[in-house]
């Protein structure tokens, strides 16, 4: 008996582009495809076929009625009523949408990227902690970082929205995290086990040719001929562990150059 296709949902508020989230999401789809899964996509943003997508401009973090209601929500530990009402509004809007996403497509499966994890987007969060509670749909939130890893959040009007959302304890969600660090401290806050999933590279595949943007890049970079690259695509922020990457880098005893890709400090609002 062959087993069971599943058509699958994944919900973020941006599917589109290089950031991480984007990048992670098209691993998933891509061993999900190949397993004979089909894949659809809820986002306020997504460059994936419009015939697979449902795009809701409010899903994503820098519409601009997000933006300003994150201003209201953080760096302040007290919110307004009218704050609370506009929360509300959105979450129930959004919630809309995602039933329709889910009837239009006949969905089985969820898989949240991120937007269960850190309240970029709180009525997104509470719109799908309320979906997956009043359907009881099998949902893997698959959290990339948490609130408490960025600084901006720890000031807060919004702790009741984050306590219940972010992520939410329902039976139905099975929680995914891409490192130990991260499933101890979700252990530790929450009380919530989780199942490491590392983000991975597919080792088996050729690299592609060195085009022309690319035959200059040691040089630009400072690497010489005789030099190994050791690449480490993120942020200069505590939480990438950067000192263990320098640490490899002693310990390979080879002469190479370790390339942190991005600029210090959190990321803002994204």
């Amino acid at each position: 008996m062959g087993k069971r296709r599943i058509r699958i949902g994944f919900v973020s508020t941006r599917l589109s582009g290089t950031d991480g989230v984007s990048l992670e999401t098209r691993k998933w789809v891509s061993v999900l495809a190949e397993l004979g899964h089909e894949c659809f996509y809820f986002a306020g943003e997504s460059e994936w076929p419009e015939e697979r997508s449902y795009v809701v401009p409010e899903a994503h973090f820098d519409h601009p009625e997000i933006r300003r209601l994150n201003a209201d929500l953080f760096n302040d530990y007290r919110r307004t009523r009218e704050t609370s009402q506009k929360v509300q509004r959105l979450k129930d809007y959004l919630k809309d949408h995602l039933y329709r996403f889910l009837d239009r497509f006949d969905l089985g499966l969820l898989i949240v990227e991120n937007a269960l994890a850190i309240p970029m987007n709180i009525p997104l969060g509470l719109a799908l902690t309320e979906l997956i509670a009043e359907t009881c749909i099998p949902t893997i939130g698959h959290h990339h970082d948490f609130a408490w890893e960025r600084s901006r959040f720890k000031v807060t009007a919004a702790s009741d929205y984050q306590m219940g959302a972010f992520p939410p304890v329902l039976p139905s969600v099975h929680h995914v995290v891409i490192n130990s660090y991260a499933a101890r401290q979700l252990a530790l806050r929450t009380g919530l086990s989780s199942t490491i999933i590392p983000n991975v590279m597919d080792f088996d595949a050729e690299p592609p040719e060195p085009d022309d943007y690319t035959a200059g890049l040691r040089t630009a970079l400072g690497v010489g001929e005789d030099e190994y690259l050791l690449l480490q695509p993120t942020r200069v922020v505590p939480r990438k562990r950067i000192e263990q990457a320098i640490e490899l880098a002693r310990r390979l005893d080879l002469p190479c150059v370790l390339v942190i890709s991005h600029a210090a400090g959190d990321e803002g609002t994204a």
